[in-house]
């Protein structure tokens, strides 16, 4: 928190007892009778007990009257930090896997928005306010939203402009493993004040990962190809959370030292990887299956370790969804 003070005079003042917000825009200083040389140190340190997940600035005139005189005191108050208290009760999502994480922890009748691409919210009569590229600023304003949670892939425009409008905005990176996968969970909990109930399913779910994680690693070394487009061929890379999959089942990623992740069809051949998993991805992972079992020669097709894995638990960042997708993997993989 960082706060500023302009101020025309500074006194011995009336001790400052209370800040709080009035109407989410007004800073209230409330003093007792006695009075106190309150120093500009003192200030800042009643100010910093204010704390809160919004980002707010806040310009206030605080008329403060000091022994045997009255004076103005103009002091621009320019606070940015965390924000004030405020209970969040209604939220909106505009990733699925945030949609995912709010239903996990037990939050979901706090959710007021979504996008296209949330089932489970639409299922519920969860108003859609687009998806998380092109949103529907106008949508989430009339909801009167007092969080909105989104990833990277919203427009940095529409995250200034939501900011703009006074919508509290809360931009959430994508994981890069399956420990931020669980950190991120952990961190929504918190906002929505939930977090007793995460930590719980975040420590069972740890566990069942690393049970089905010290059972893999006891298996042979394989070259794993993990296909997750096509037109172009995409594969996952290391440094991301899908990169896991294979790690946590003593792979290696053909893919290890790429930094970018389209591939021909040929340099996988080349490879010619003992495992391939291919994300469904609609009708294409399919598709993709066919191709790859019309080579002869591929590893993965002579021992037939091909395999087809949900789109919808293996890519959306999660801990059930992990969970779920790895468990499949390793079941497949144990054939």
């Amino acid at each position: 928190m960082i706060l500023y003070f302009s101020c025309l005079y500074l006194d011995e003042m009336r001790f400052v007892k209370e800040l709080f917000l009035l109407n989410n825009n007004v800073l209230v200083i409330s003093t007792k009778q006695e009075e106190k040389s309150v120093s500009m140190k003192e200030i800042s340190q009643s100010c910093l007990l204010l704390n809160d997940i919004n980002s707010k600035y806040v310009i206030s005139n605080l008329w403060i009257k000091v022994r045997n005189r009255s004076l103005i005191l103009l002091f621009l108050l320019i606070i940015t930090f965390s924000g004030f208290s405020q209970k969040i009760n209604r939220v909106i999502s505009l990733a699925p896997s945030v949609t995912e994480n709010i239903y996990l922890i037990g939050e979901q009748k706090k959710l007021v928005g979504c996008t296209s691409y949330c089932s489970l919210a639409l299922a519920d009569g969860v108003e859609q306010v687009g998806s998380t590229v092109d949103v529907n600023i106008e949508k989430i304003l009339s909801l009167q939203p007092d969080l909105v949670l989104t990833m990277l892939m919203t427009k940095s425009q529409d995250i200034e402009a939501m900011r703009k409008l006074g919508i509290n905005v809360e931009v959430l990176q994508t994981p890069v493993n399956f420990s931020e996968i669980c950190e991120q969970t952990l961190h929504i909990a918190e906002l929505l004040g939930n977090r007793g109930q995460a930590e719980k399913i975040i420590e069972r779910t740890k566990e069942q990962v690393e049970s089905l994680k010290q059972v893999s690693l006891k298996s042979e070394k394989r070259e794993f190809f993990f296909q997750i487009g096509a037109n172009p061929i995409f594969t996952v890379l290391p440094n991301t959370f899908m990169n896991d999959f294979i790690l946590f089942c003593n792979g290696e990623n053909i893919a290890g030292e790429m930094k970018r992740g389209t591939m021909t069809r040929e340099s996988v051949l080349l490879k010619n990887p003992d495992v391939i998993i291919i994300a469904t991805m609609g009708g294409f992972g399919k598709e993709e299956m066919t191709k790859w079992k019309s080579y002869e020669g591929l590893k993965a097709i002579e021992k037939g370790k091909i395999f087809l894995v949900d789109s919808e638990t293996s890519c959306s960042p999660t801990p059930n969804n992990f969970l779920q997708a790895f468990t499949d993997i390793v079941n497949f993989l144990n054939r």
